[in-house]
């Protein structure tokens, strides 16, 4: 048997749990949106590497486009120059002009047709990219919105927990109350142990017999003396042996 000041302590305890499992909880959920939120800032950020590496690319295509249309040009002045050169030394030098820009022509060509197989690779890598920041934002969304639901829902439940809390503080006299404190501070918040078969059965230290048989018969309070939790003893251990 238990005292009506144990069982509303026993009660206190479960509901302190509840309260504290609630709170926990709801501290979790903001680290959880955060952490989304960094989610989708990381795929904006690659979306954006993706969009200025295509931008580069195409900034220097057509610099090589230029490039080349000024090299032609600097090949097809040079062809006209050799037309009315008048000595042997003059055409010779003429023509090594011609040799070397046509070998720009050929080198700035190459560059255009990697810059073109570039471009292509990171146009495609944009649209992964924005395609990635969309699926993303779906689901992180729709993510966000369940949390919020159950943020929601728990305030609900924090709230009638402590309704219930200050209804079962009725029943526990002051001085009870200040000891349940006091061991909950410096017990992780647990206060309360049950003993089953001589056991304290949060620090499962074995009990007394004498003090055992006491709490049973459920007239005094007591304590366990390894965890100094306040012990109580349910009945129902009685009926499950039989």
């Amino acid at each position: 048997m238990m005292t009506p000041e144990i069982e509303n302590l026993v009660r206190l305890q479960k509901v302190d749990d509840e309260i504290r499992a609630l709170e926990t909880r709801l501290r979790a959920i903001p680290k959880e949106i955060e952490a989304l939120e960094k989610e989708i800032a990381t795929e904006r950020k690659n979306l954006d590497d993706a969009a200025k590496a295509l931008a580069e690319a195409q900034k220097a295509h057509r610099a090589s486009e230029s490039a080349l249309a000024a090299t032609e040009e600097k090949v097809k002045k040079y062809r006209d120059q050799l037309m009315n050169v008048k000595t042997n030394d003059e055409y010779r030098l003429m023509q090594k002009q011609i040799e070397v820009a046509a070998a720009e022509v050929s080198e700035v060509e190459d560059r255009i047709l990697q810059g073109y197989d570039a471009i292509k690779e990171l146009e495609e890598k944009k649209r992964d990219r924005q395609k990635e920041l969309e699926t993303g934002q779906t689901e992180i969304s729709a993510m966000e919105r369940t949390l919020e639901a159950e943020r929601t829902k728990l305030e609900g439940e924090l709230a009638g927990r402590q309704t219930s809390r200050d209804e079962i503080l009725k029943g526990i006299p002051s001085d009870l109350f200040d000891e349940y404190n006091r061991i909950a501070k410096t017990r992780g918040g647990v206060a309360m142990a049950e003993a089953i078969d001589e056991r304290c059965q949060v620090c499962m230290v074995r009990l007394r017999p004498q003090v055992y048989q006491e709490l049973r018969i459920g007239e005094k309070i007591f304590h366990c003396e390894n965890c100094r939790r306040i012990l109580y003893f349910q009945q129902k251990e009685q009926a499950a042996a039989t």
